[in-house]
C-alpha cells in the first residue's frame, strides 16, 4: 500500500500509529495522521511550533481516549475517514505530477476530507486547502523529489542502534540531519542573516544554539554511559549565542558543523545499550528523568528548532 510513500510519509503514518497506541479509539484516526505529520513535516511542524501542546489537548478531547494504552505490536487499521485522506494524498500527488507520495500530499488530503477532525483542526490553526495547495505548488518551493540529493557536507553511513527501543530516536535524528542540510545549504548568507519570528535569533545563532546543545549533550550522554548517574548544572544557556558570536561564523561552516556533530552524536547514542536507558539524570532545578527521556528531548529539541529556521516568513 505504502510503496510510492516518501520515508517521512512512511514515518509519520508509523507515529500516527504510535500516537493511536497511546489514545486508543481502535482506529488510526485522521487526529492521530496529523500528530504525526507534525513529527515530520517541517513546514507544518514550524507553522505549528506555538500550538502544538494545545493541538495535542484539543486531539485528546476530540477521541477521548481510554485509560489504557495499546501495544504497538497490535494491528490496528484505519478509520475510513483517514483512508479517504491517504486515498485523495495520491490523487494530490498526481495532480501536481509527483511520483513519490510525500507528507504535504497527506496534508492535502486531510484537508480534502473536510469534515474529519484532523482537517478542521488544521483550519482551525489558519491552514486550509487552497492556501496550502498553493504553497505546496508554488515555484520558489522545495520540490518534492523521489529521493532527496545527498548533502555537500558530510554523510553518514545508516546507524543501528543496541537498544531496540533507541532505533525509532537515532532515525529521527539521522532523518532530521540529512533532511535539513539539503535545504540549508539553499540558505545564502542574507537568509542565514534573517531573524526567525518565534524568537530574536537570526538563522545562523537558532544554529548555533542547536551546535552549543549538541556539544553539552554529547558530555552528558557520556558520562550516563560512565557514572551510576547523571548531574549537570544545567542546559546551554540562550546568552551563550551572542557571546560566542556565532552570527559573525559563515553559514556554510555553521551547517557542516552542525551536521558531522549530529552525525557523531547519532553514533554515540546508538552505543547506548538497553540497561543504561533508565539512568537518572537531573539537570540544574529540573526534575530527574531517564536518560531515554533526556535523548528524546535532545531530538525533539532540535525538530522545533530546525523547523523555525527553515520556516520562510
Amino acid at each position: 500500500m505504502f510503496e510510492r510513500y516518501s520515508e517521512r510519509a512512511r514515518r509519520s503514518i508509523f507515529w500516527a500509529r504510535y500516537e493511536a497506541s497511546s489514545m486508543p479509539t481502535g482506529f488510526i484516526e485522521t487526529e492521530h495522521l496529523l500528530l504525526g505529520l507534525m513529527r515530520e513535516d517541517l513546514d507544518l511542524k514550524g507553522r505549528l511550533a506555538a500550538v502544538v501542546e494545545p493541538i495535542r489537548q484539543q486531539v485528546v478531547a476530540r477521541l477521548r481516549p481510554a485509560a489504557e494504552t495499546v501495544s504497538t505490536s497490535v494491528d490496528m487499521p484505519l478509520s475510513h475517514r483517514a483512508k479517504r485522506a491517504l486515498t485523495h494524498a495520491a490523487d494530490e500527488a498526481e495532480k501536481l505530477g509527483h511520483r513519490t507520495i510525500d507528507t504535504g500530499h497527506l496534508i492535502l488530503g486531510l484537508l480534502r476530507e473536510e469534515e474529519c477532525g484532523g482537517a478542521v483542526l488544521l483550519r482551525e490553526h489558519g491552514i486550509d486547502y487552497q492556501g496550502y495547495r498553493k504553497f505546496l505548488d508554488r515555484p520558489e518551493a522545495p520540490a518534492i523529489p523521489e529521493a532527496a540529493p545527498p548533502p555537500r557536507v558530510a554523510s553518514w553511513e545508516r546507524i543501528h542502534a543496541k537498544a531496540p527501543s533507541l532505533r525509532p530516536v537515532v532515525e529521527r535524528l539521522t532523518a532530521l540531519t540529512e533532511r535539513a542540510a539539503t535545504h540549508l545549504e539553499s540558505y545564502s548568507e542574507a537568509d542565514a542573516a534573517q531573524r526567525l519570528k518565534p524568537r530574536t535569533w537570526t538563522r545562523k545563532e537558532a544554529l548555533g544554539h542547536l551546535i552549543d546543545w549538541a556539544a553539552t549533550h554529547q558530555q552528558w550522554f557520556a558520562r550516563a554511559l560512565t557514572e551510576p548517574k547523571l548531574v549537570a548544572a544545567m542546559y546551554p544557556q540562550e546568552e551563550w549565542v551572542t557571546a560566542q558570536n556565532y552570527a559573525s561564523v559563515p553559514w556554510d561552516r555553521l551547517v557542516e558543523l552542525w551536521v558531522r556533530t549530529n552525525g557523531l552524536l547519532a553514533h554515540a547514542i546508538a552505543q547506548v545499550p538497553e540497561e543504561k536507558l533508565s539512568t537518572a539524570c537531573k539537570v540544574g532545578i529540573q526534575d530527574a528523568i531517564l536518560l531515554y527521556e533526556l535523548i528524546g528531548r535532545y531530538v525533539g529539541h532540535c525538530e522545533d528548532v530546525i523547523a523555525q529556521i527553515l520556516t520562510r516568513s
